[in-house]
């Protein structure tokens, strides 16, 4: 994975061969490049008189350069309008930078994209450069044709000496670290990450101070009557877990947020079978609870001053003679009970039981679950929107400007009474599906009913986690599992640290 190392040199000391270097066309009749020698001076001159590099937004040209020292390809990358440029902007083109990097076979760079380089601005090309370098290679055989083009070292230069500079590079390096480690989980076959193995990761990447990472086993899911989670995992020679990661950095016991993630780590739909078209696909219905685990992860390695506990309930949703059935009536942990609808609207089944399962263990100030949870998600918001609903105005509103920081779209889906109508059943306390008509909301509504009156928010990425049809192409996106949500959930969660504090 690539190093960020951040320094307040000129562009024209650095050792690196290879310097990305961004221009606004606000500034391209004034931009130079006379501190690097005339013959880069009238490279850029000979391109832009040309028409050849304007400045426009993405824009690119690369030149080579004679008789210096260090440096012999510059990358010209076209910022846009200055008015126009944002935090994404630059992440995309950060992310543009390490692709062309990479197709060049460099093992470092520089990066000179902007000169005043803000904390956020700073946060923001960190997470392009990481998040773009990242690629699943896990199954290649010809490792040193895989490796060969890895890149080692990023150079960010910084035009002020702003000592906070490199605390938030490595901030921004941690998180996207934990993005591209859950990304890692998320891209691994069904056969490589049973329930059982995805506990295993957990233990593993919470071997950090502060983090206690424990599994509660078939046998005390019964004793403990968790038979939501018995049920949707009972179809599978995998049993189902429910994995609990504590995370306590502070010395009082209140924990200020629960985070619960759907871990199904693959789902046929169970005797509700789906098609076959795309099944294939989900070995990714197990991403809610990846991202938690990778959520707590870099919450531990931050050292945030706050409490947050992960559950993640997994399961493997298979068809078998012991598989739970439509028509089946489950009593969850709560005491509620559930007719059996279909099979495949199982997330939000395992969900219940772990949310209900955390309100009564730690009591906790506020909730947020993750979950690939519905198609009607997808119908309603497309690939590159996640769905959000809640119980809490301020809760909402706080993840919202969280994402909207992070680049990550959210938007909120209302609940109405008549939505809870939909779910009512005539020989149960509700049903697991309400019809065709507004899914993701209903699903929702399921939801809420095993968070007390603890301030909640669902997030149904089902179009996001990974790569799919009607995914926007963006550089720091990779084919595959994406991580979506992981960095806004850790922005707010620094958030609500600071607050703490």
């Amino acid at each position: 994975m690539v190093g960020i190392i951040v320094t307040q040199e000129d562009v024209f000391h650095s050792d690196s061969r290879f310097i990305a270097m961004g221009i606004f066309k606000d500034d391209i009749d004034s931009f130079t490049l006379d501190q690097f020698n005339n013959d880069a001076e009238n490279l850029k001159k000979d391109v832009i008189s040309k028409g050849e590099f304007k400045g426009n937004f993405g824009d690119a040209c690369l030149l080579h350069i004679n008789n210096h020292k260090a440096v012999t390809k510059i990358f010209l990358v076209g910022l846009g309008k200055k008015k126009d440029f944002t935090h994404e902007s630059a992440r995309l083109l950060a992310g543009k930078v390490v692709q062309k990097v990479k197709e060049l076979g460099s093992r470092e760079f520089s990066l000179a994209l902007m000169n005043e380089l803000s904390n956020d601005f700073l946060s923001s090309l960190v997470e392009g450069l990481k998040l773009a370098d990242y690629s699943f290679n896990k199954y290649k055989t010809d490792k040193i044709k895989n490796y060969q083009n890895e890149v080692e070292n990023a150079f960010i230069i910084a035009s002020d000496d702003n000592e906070g500079l490199e605390k938030i590079a490595r901030q921004a390096s941690i998180i996207s670290d934990a993005v591209n480690f859950a990304r890692d989980l998320g891209n691994l076959p069904p056969n490589d990450c049973s329930p059982s193995d995805l506990a295993r990761f957990a233990a593993e990447a919470g071997n950090l101070p502060n983090v206690d990472v424990s599994v509660i086993e078939y046998d005390e899911l019964r004793s403990r009557e968790l038979n939501g989670i018995i049920a949707v995992g009972g179809g599978s020679n995998h049993l189902p877990k429910l994995i609990t990661m504590e995370y306590f950095g502070t010395k009082d016991k209140e924990v200020r947020c629960l985070l619960v993630g759907k871990a199904v780590t693959f789902d046929t739909g169970g005797i509700s079978l789906k098609p076959s078209e795309k099944m294939d696909e989900m070995k990714f219905d197990k991403c809610g609870g990846c991202n938690v685990i990778a959520i707590i992860k870099a919450i531990a390695e931050l050292c945030l001053p706050i409490n947050v506990v992960g559950i993640i309930p997994a399961v493997e949703n298979m068809p078998s003679g012991s598989s739970y059935r439509p028509g089946d009536i489950i009593k969850m942990y709560n005491g509620k009970t559930v007719e059996v609808g279909n099979t495949d609207a199982e997330g939000r089944i395992i969900l219940a039981d772990a949310l209900s399962y955390g309100v009564k263990t730690y009591s906790p100030a506020a909730i947020i679950d993750m979950a690939t949870l519905t198609g009607a998600s997808i119908i309603a918001l497309g690939s590159n929107v996640a769905a959000l609903l809640g119980n809490d105005p301020r809760l909402v509103d706080k993840l919202i400007y969280a994402a909207n920081q992070s680049g990550e779209k959210l938007w909120q889906l209302p609940i109405f009474e008549e939505h809870e109508e939909q779910m009512k059943s005539s020989i149960a306390d509700m049903k697991n599906i309400g019809g065709r008509s507004a899914g993701a909301i209903t699903a929702a509504v399921f939801l809420s009913n095993f968070v007390d009156s603890t301030p909640w928010v669902h997030l149904d990425i089902a179009g996001t986690a990974w790569f799919q049809e009607g995914s926007s192409e963006k550089s720091y996106i990779p084919k595959g599992a994406t991580g979506f949500g992981i960095r806004t959930m850790v922005r707010l969660l620094m958030e609500m640290s600071n607050s703490q504090a």
